[in-house]
């Protein structure tokens, strides 16, 4: 049976979820660093609790992302194939860098066979394989200082922990920002936000004509200022 090509259930719930717990740890962690005990908005220790108990829930949800991608095989979009590194990536650079804005055609189309572009595979095998699990466990390292050692590197244990841990969350701060508004560039502002809403391409929705030539048009308008021009010699 073919496979749709669509987002399942578990992986949107995965997606919308992460997000806005990534969001509310953003929010409480610039809080928690930049703010006084008993500072609005919420207060220092209101802000740890909430920090601490979104901390917990992300990495549940990392386990259903792992869950989905080793045992429901999803993993199988994440795996580099021949042609990724090069020319992908040089490929997909260009297109983002000048072929989206003249209207050129994607060179890697969402399909069956392949969700990712070579851009995207990369940072997300980077953001989800490599930092986030870095920015867990010094997450968790963070919630018992107790047991952390007292100096690491010539620098206090909970310092090198913490300090990591922020900069890791910065990172990934950087790359929600880029990828939302990477997922402003479908044929419409909201397409691909729907797509990861619904699950399905919206096929009502009309490409823009800034991104899509009409290239159907255009071959007729060449066409007719051939035989005029044939016609006058």
């Amino acid at each position: 049976m073919k496979r749709k090509s669509g987002y399942p259930l578990w992986l949107r719930c995965w997606h919308w979820g992460n997000a806005l717990l990534f969001v509310i740890l953003l929010i409480t962690g610039i809080s928690m660093h930049y703010s006084e005990p008993g500072a609005p908005p919420f207060g220092f220790r209101a802000d740890v609790l909430i920090h601490n108990a979104s901390g917990i829930l992300l990495t549940l949800f990392y386990g259903l992302f792992l869950f989905g991608n080793f045992v429901l095989g999803n993993g199988r979009y994440y795996k580099v194939v021949a042609g990724d590194i090069e020319p992908g990536l040089i490929r997909q650079a260009r297109y983002y860098l000048w072929g989206i804005f003249v209207g050129e055609p994607h060179p890697y189309p969402h399909s069956d066979e392949r969700k990712f572009n070579p851009l995207q595979k990369l940072f997300y095998l980077v953001v989800m394989f490599l930092l986030f699990p870095v920015l867990a466990v010094t997450g968790w390292a963070l919630l018992f200082p107790e047991r952390l050692p007292a100096d690491m590197l010539g620098v206090p244990g909970i310092g090198l922990w913490a300090l990591v841990h922020t900069y890791t969350g910065f990172c990934l701060s950087l790359f929600m920002v880029v990828h939302m508004y990477l997922g402003t560039t479908g044929a419409t502002l909201g397409e691909l936000f729907s797509f990861m809403w619904f699950g399905e391409p919206n096929h009502s929705q009309t490409a823009s004509p800034t991104r899509v030539p009409d290239l159907a048009g255009r071959a007729s308008a060449d066409k007719q200022a051939e035989a005029v021009s044939k016609e006058h010699v």
